[in-house]
Parts: structure tokens; C-alpha cells; sequence
């Protein structure tokens, strides 16, 4: 069978993808290009093109799922476009890959706010709040959590 693997260049692909590597190591995508397509979804998210953004996301996630902007531009754009489970889960990734990130925290509450789990929206903005210390680090996000779990225990 690895004699048959290492002839099938997508079998060949797949245990590079297992042993760590990304699309765009395996595919040789330039840096250059992902910063470029990142910037270009930055422009549309920003003007709240959220489903023109999807794509490029999406193609940014498949070809480096390892890189928080990517998990996390795709996650806001699935929760802005109404789907939230969806959106939680790339929430979580980016989270994984950095969990010192109060906006990811805080979003990732918002959805499980919205899913109807309490206990996980309690704990994603407690641990927002968390990451905005000392007070003056981040104080929309600090607010804002503070004003969802004030609705969260009304």
C-alpha cells in the first residue's frame, strides 16, 4: 500500500496534510498571495460584505486552517451572515490557536449566547473580561461582555 500511496499524489498530499503540513505548504502558495487575499476580505468585512468575504475566507481557511485570522475573519462572516453553530466552531479553532484573544472570546460567547448555552456564553465573556486586564486593555470588548452577562443573568 505505500508503494500505492507515494504514486497517488492526492494520497501523497494527504499524509503530508497529517503530518502537520498546510495546503499552501503542500501547494506552494506564496505568503505574499494568503496576505493578499486576507487584505482583500479585510476591505469587504469592512465594508459589511460579509458574504463576499466568505469565499476568499474559506479558500484562506482550507489553505492555512493554522492561521487565527483566517479562522476568525471566516468565523465572524458565518456568524453576520446568520449561521451560528457554524460560526462557533471556527471561533473555537481560532481560539485554540489563540486563546489570549478577548475579541475571540467574546464572539465566541455571543454564538453560544445565541445556541442558548448560557453556561459556555458565561464563560466565554468571564474569560473575555479576563484578557481585558489591567481595566484600560480593550474596554469595548471589557463592556460589551459585561453588558451580555448582565442580560445573560437578567
Amino acid at each position: 500500500m505505500s508503494t500505492e500511496s507515494s504514486s497517488d499524489p492526492a494520497a501523497a498530499a494527504f499524509l503530508r496534510m497529517f503530518s502537520g503540513e498546510t495546503l499552501s505548504d503542500i501547494e506552494a502558495v506564496p505568503q505574499s498571495r494568503l496576505e493578499a487575499a486576507y487584505a482583500e476580505a479585510c476591505v469587504l468585512i469592512d465594508s459589511e460584505d460579509f458574504e463576499g468575504a466568505l469565499d476568499r475566507l474559506l479558500d484562506l481557511v482550507m489553505q492555512d486552517p493554522y492561521d487565527f485570522r483566517f479562522q476568525f475573519g471566516y468565523g465572524l462572516c458565518l456568524q453576520q451572515l446568520g449561521r451560528t453553530k457554524d460560526a462557533a466552531m471556527h471561533f473555537g479553532l481560532a481560539w485554540m490557536l489563540d486563546p489570549c484573544d478577548a475579541g475571540c472570546a467574546y464572539r465566541l460567547g455571543e454564538c453560544h449566547a445565541a445556541l442558548g448555552d448560557r453556561e459556555a456564553a458565561a464563560e466565554a465573556f468571564e474569560t473575555a473580561i479576563a484578557l481585558c486586564s489591567p481595566p484600560g486593555l480593550n474596554p469595548d470588548i471589557r463592556l460589551a461582555c459585561e453588558a451580555a452577562l448582565d442580560q445573560l443573568h437578567a
